[in-house]
């Protein structure tokens, strides 16, 4: 059960320089890195130049892959990097993991473990998406993104369901792994729920071959989460929730705690 009194104990610290600057720094350049990249996928796609009849024909096919091979063909630059910053903080969101997982294990163990396992195996399956959309992008690059769209798309199904659909049930761990790390954070009392709720929308970004992203909220959201503890960690503190209504409401205002 999590106290009442969030945010009451004194500040506690923690030894271990290289694990503090490799937990702390992940935790702050991971967020970052994602968000970057998904923003520059967004703004290759508003500088594509796509009329509105194009905009429609595309919208309308029944995968975003038309679209992101006609996007990565009009701003090659910009789609590679947003690709680049994606796989990067897809990379160090898996020491961040591991971080998040180190802080809620003495109180929440399973929950911690095995959030983190899941989540690093879904993120393994980020990887190969992406590896399968350099792939994509590679043949637009050679044969165009009309030759390519239909080389692609009519062997999409052997793209997105590889080896035994394995990468497939992966990717789910990302959404169930932050949950169940969200869940021990949360038991831990390291961190309140509202920023708990807040490492959840990244869990679901990037689930397929050649998924369309939005512009960033749920690397926003992550970022919110993960900033302030990794500053927090680079300063030897251990994170502690706080809680954001006054006293005297008993174990409901840790309902609404940070």
């Amino acid at each position: 059960m999590v106290s009442p009194d969030f945010g009451s104990a004194p500040p506690q610290y923690i030894s271990g320089g290289a694990e503090r600057l490799i937990s702390g720094l992940s935790l702050i350049s991971a967020p970052l890195l994602w968000t970057a990249g998904l923003f520059l996928q967004w703004l290759a796609r508003a500088r594509a130049g796509l009329t509105l009849s194009e905009l429609g024909d595309l919208d309308a096919a029944t995968f975003a892959a038309p679209m992101l091979l006609e996007i990565h063909a009009r701003q090659p630059g910009l789609s590679t990097a947003g690709s680049t910053l994606l796989l990067l903080g897809i990379l160090l969101l898996v020491p961040a993991a591991f971080a998040l997982s180190r802080q809620a294990a003495a109180q929440a163990p399973w929950s911690a473990t095995l959030g983190c396992v899941l989540l690093t195996v879904g993120l393994m399956a980020r990887m190969f998406y992406l590896g399968v959309d350099a792939t994509a992008f590679n043949v637009v690059e050679r044969l165009g993104a009309e030759a390519a769209s239909s080389l692609i798309l009519d062997g999409y199904g052997e793209l997105a369901y590889a080896f035994w659909r394995v990468p497939v049930i992966a990717s789910a761990g990302t959404i169930l792994g932050s949950l169940l790390l969200a869940f021990a954070l949360f038991r831990s009392e390291r961190w309140g729920l509202l920023r708990c709720l807040f490492i959840l929308p990244a869990g679901w970004l990037g689930m397929g071959v050649l998924k369309e992203h939005e512009p960033g909220f749920g690397g926003l959201a992550l970022t919110v989460a993960l900033l302030p503890c990794g500053f927090t960690l680079l300063r030897g503190h251990v994170p502690r929730p706080r809680c954001l209504l006054p006293k005297g409401l008993g174990r409901w205002r840790n309902l609404v705690s940070w």
